[in-house]
């Protein structure tokens, strides 16, 4: 009888254990990888923003009394409150005051953009719910040089606190400041519908009567012209049903 030799025993040995380790592999099939999640995208806009932020941040620290730099720097931080970032990630108090300090130290520079920079300053502090001095700001960019931009957050901070005195007089302000009839009728409009009066002659009592009568033929010029796309939007719909 010939005995097996050594190496033919160790190769025999070899293909038993793999044969075994595989029957262990089947019983036993590794556990199946959970899916990656998607990235979340607020995150990824979250950090797109904040990144943003400190780049204007930077430029305004390298140029201390500018303008355009000061008023990008405050328009980003307003932005992580009006986008929402500050309620994912808290934006510290000392980041809204160096903002209010760059436009501060800008406004010194530069007292011809006063009006402006006032303008941005309440928008940021509005949106950082730093209401009173957010409205004082805009106060002080409308005694400077009246403007929609200014006007239009104010005014509905008035209408919404039901601050009417403060609203009229507002109102009586802004309106001689504005030079087209587009702007006219924007100020106008606001004043009318904040004064929850049914009229225009009872809501605009306080502007002369010629300003009332340009907003009523106006506003019956615009409600034409939305009836009448009304009317020809519905018409090209039944077309297409044909």
């Amino acid at each position: 009888m010939i005995k097996p030799s050594r190496s033919r025993l160790s190769g025999i040995a070899i293909a038993k254990g793999l044969l075994v380790g595989l029957a262990l592999t089947a019983c036993h099939p590794k556990p199946m990888q959970q899916p990656t999640p998607p990235p979340d995208p607020a995150a990824a806009d979250d950090a797109k923003l904040i990144e943003r932020m400190e780049k204007m941040h930077a430029r305004a620290l390298a140029a201390p009394g500018g303008t355009s730099e000061a008023s990008d720097f405050a328009a980003h931080v307003a932005m992580l409150f009006t986008q929402g970032v500050s309620a994912r990630h808290p934006v510290a108090p000392t980041l809204i005051d160096e903002a209010v300090e760059c436009l501060a130290r800008a406004k010194e520079a530069h007292p011809d953009d006063a009006a402006d920079l006032l303008v941005r300053k309440g928008e940021l502090l509005l949106a950082a719910d730093r209401k009173e001095a957010g409205v004082d700001a805009l106060r002080e960019s409308i005694a400077i040089r009246p403007a929609l931009r200014a006007f239009t957050p104010l005014a509905k901070f008035y209408a919404a606190e039901k601050r009417s005195a403060d609203l009229t007089a507002l109102c009586k302000r802004t309106l001689p400041g504005m030079k087209s009839d587009e702007s006219r009728y924007a100020v106008l409009d606001d004043c009318f519908k904040s004064s929850g009066a049914a009229t225009p002659e009872a809501g605009l009592a306080w502007a002369p009567a010629k300003e009332v009568s340009f907003y009523k033929a106006r506003r019956r010029d615009l409600e034409a012209r939305l009836e009448a796309a009304k009317r020809q939007r519905a018409k090209e719909d039944e077309s297409a049903k044909h």
